[in-house]
């Protein structure tokens, strides 16, 4: 099965969808699988849809399989809703969480605890056996910890385990007061978003402390800079992974592999994953499956 990874699209139905029509087609012939890794929502106007849709997905199994991670706006959204403070209201509602709210507001009672139950159910973290540089991979929202076997069954409802939640999905690099923070660890090469990259790449690359930033800045797109128009889709392959970069327009407009080095893709690598962005092929198995064989030649 191929694994695909992306992170904080924060309501860019543009892109979400760019994605999904991407899996879904690769899918009509080839099994795979899509890790969010949190900061689905709030800020961009299809916040609701997206995560409705997300939801429908994962319960109905109407598609491929979709492991939904947690980021700190879904851990906003579950304590505003869940324990109902105004002080919680108001974090969630500053953080841009006013769109993915008033979609709230036209579901019945049955649904709205449904969903309230579905973030709270969301994973914090997502191990691999594929590795990058001789690591493992480990998927998290923001920030990696010890490794443990109890905090890979971490949800976000867990109570007794929250100030790891919030370690998980809240920490940078360097907090408010200029304080340092470990992002990364030693035992495994991390996978996160949460930060904005504000590059023209969409990602971060830190080889000293083993992690890799995909966060590629929808949630400024979402409030009005179009400076930055590049965001990361990940493949795990068995020993790295690959990076395409999709922008606003339903293109992929570049890409790279990294293991222990950065390496650009070539054109006709590029051109290869682009053919699954073509609606001309939507539902057409014969072609899909010659452009299979053209992928892996």
């Amino acid at each position: 099965m191929r694994k695909f990874i992306v992170s904080d699209l924060h309501g860019n139905g543009e892109v979400y969808n760019s994605i999904m029509h991407y899996l879904d087609n690769i899918n009509l012939v080839e099994d795979v699988s899509l890790y969010i890794n949190g900061d689905l929502i709030d800020r961009g106007i299809n916040s609701f849809e997206m995560l409705a849709d997300t939801k429908r997905r994962i319960q109905e199994k109407d598609s491929f399989p979709i492991n939904y991670l947690a980021g700190n706006h879904e851990l906003m959204m579950y304590e505003a809703l869940k324990k109902g403070s105004f002080s919680l209201v108001d974090l969630w509602m500053f953080n841009g969480g006013l769109i993915t709210s008033g979609g709230l507001d036209f579901v019945s009672s049955e649904e709205f605890d449904s969903i309230i139950d579905f973030v709270g159910d969301l994973k914090i973290y997502q191990p691999f056996e594929e590795t990058v540089a001789d690591k493992p991979i480990m998927l998290v929202h923001a920030a990696s910890s010890g490794y443990s076997p109890d905090i890979m069954n971490l949800r976000l409802k867990d109570k007794d385990m929250s100030y790891m939640v919030e370690y998980a999905v809240w920490t940078r690099e360097k907090d408010e007061f200029g304080l340092t923070h470990i992002i990364g660890n030693d035992d495994y090469f991390s996978v996160i978003g949460h930060t904005p990259t504000f590059n023209k790449e969409g990602f971060i690359y830190n080889k000293d402390d083993k992690y890799l930033n995909i966060d590629g800045n929808c949630s400024s797109y979402a409030l009005g800079s179009f400076i930055y128009d590049r965001v990361p889709l990940l493949e795990i392959k068995e020993k790295g992974v690959e990076i395409l970069q999709f922008n606003h327009n339903n293109e992929i407009v570049g890409g790279y592999f990294l293991d222990k080095e950065l390496e650009p893709l070539t054109d006709n690598d590029l051109s290869k994953r682009r053919v699954y962005l073509d609606h001309s092929l939507d539902n057409c198995e014969e072609k899909q499956k010659q452009l299979i064989k053209e992928y892996r030649a």
